[in-house]
């Protein structure tokens, strides 16, 4: 059972999820990126989640979102559920698609970590030395201002299933990132789009320096569903929850994270052992979702991304 850990609304989000074994079980076609952007887009408007990037990798997917009503783990629990259906049927599969590993989520404190994780996720194609130009990548990757996109649902997809009927068509809005409040659509926009060129720039000269080349849109399209990289993947480090620049902003937060936990195991205990009337700390999710505990108010000290 993994640690509890606060869900804040309004919390801006970095999240990443990996295939089973790192497969490239994700690996891009037309029919996987259409499900993917209609199931993603479908779910958000559900949830309330404003998705800022994404980026869907052969093997993993990130994405920057803010949680507007702290329905991430909903969000995440269908979502994945559902590109794992998906996926399989197109491929007549039957097995895991996604690690055992949960999702890994990361919180954005400020708004220049918000800007890095959007530059990091478009940049990723080109960091992982699969194309020269991130525009190339054949999979999903797309962040704000991207313009809205309207989807059409798979021909091959249920309707009628529980939780409601899936619409015909559905429009996939990206928003505009949090902060920068001083800066238009346009000057923030190119702010992105530079920081998104400096670390491609930085991938293609680390590729030339190296003398290697990069693979390519059509080798990644003829690589085999079952195959994964062969550079070996680093395991047991560490599992940041916070993505902050400024190292006395980071402290701060994993203090307030340690504080929370305390205390929610402390109420926890006691509501275990017959207390019902306590009110566990506002963050918790489980408890309240499940159980309908009473839970401590906001208490207007944790708004990310200003």
């Amino acid at each position: 059972m993994s640690k509890a850990r606060p869900i804040y609304p309004g919390a801006v989000l970095f999240s990443t999820r990996r295939t089973h074994k790192r497969q490239f079980l994700l690996r891009p076609s037309d029919e996987v990126n259409n499900a993917i952007l209609y199931i993603i887009a479908v779910l958000a408007m559900r949830h309330r989640m404003l998705l800022h990037a994404l980026c869907v990798m052969s093997n993993h997917k990130h994405d920057v979102s803010t949680d507007e009503l702290g329905r991430i783990v909903e969000f995440e629990r269908e979502c994945h559920a559902l590109i794992a259906r998906v996926v399989n049927a197109l491929h007549g599969d039957f097995e895991s698609l996604w690690s055992r590993e949960p999702a890994c989520r990361v919180s954005c404190l400020e708004a220049d970590d918000v800007l890095d994780k959007i530059a990091y996720t478009m940049a990723n194609p080109v960091e992982a030395r699969l194309v020269a130009h991130g525009k190339s990548w054949p999979g999903v990757r797309l962040a704000w201002p991207m313009c809205p996109r309207t989807l059409r649902r798979p021909a091959f997809f249920r309707t009628g299933e529980v939780g409601g009927t899936w619409p015909e068509e559905i429009t996939l809005e990206l928003h505009r990132p949090p902060g920068y409040d001083h800066l238009s659509d346009a000057d923030l926009a190119d702010l992105i789009g530079e920081q998104i060129e400096r670390r491609e720039q930085a991938a293609r000269d680390a590729v030339r320096l190296a003398k290697r080349q990069f693979l390519g849109r059509r080798a990644v399209l003829r690589q085999p569903r079952r195959a994964y990289p062969s550079a070996r993947e680093d395991r047991f480090g560490l599992r940041p929850s916070v993505a902050c620049r400024s190292k006395w902003a980071r402290i701060a937060r994993l203090q307030q994270n340690k504080s929370w936990h305390a205390q929610y195991v402390d109420v926890l205990s006691r509501f275990r052992a017959g207390e019902t009337s306590v009110r566990f700390p506002y963050g918790t999710w489980k408890m309240r979702v499940y159980y309908s505990v009473d839970c401590d108010p906001d208490p207007g000290e944790l708004r990310p991304a200003a």
